[in-house]
């Protein structure tokens, strides 16, 4: 076998070893950074269902205030 063929296998042998590598390195970061975004995900999850009973809340004081927008005005308008 020619010398230039040796060389064009284990050529062709480290490129395909190297792009081995790169993807698996990236498949590594692909599969941290879904872990993270996982985790986002059930904190934002958790916010929401922590959140939800604000919602009464915010009414009873909007009428409150409303009370007391209504008290500043007439007190204004004297």
């Amino acid at each position: 076998m020619p010398i230039a063929a040796v060389f064009t296998i284990i050529g062709a042998v480290l490129t395909v070893l190297v792009l081995a590598a790169y993807l698996i390195s990236i498949a590594f970061v692909l599969g941290r950074i879904n872990a993270k975004l996982r985790a986002v995900n059930e904190g934002l999850y958790l916010v929401t269902e922590k959140t939800k009973p604000v919602g009464s809340i915010v009414g009873e004081i909007n009428s409150d205030l409303a009370g007391v927008d209504n008290a500043l005005r007439s007190v204004l308008a004297r």
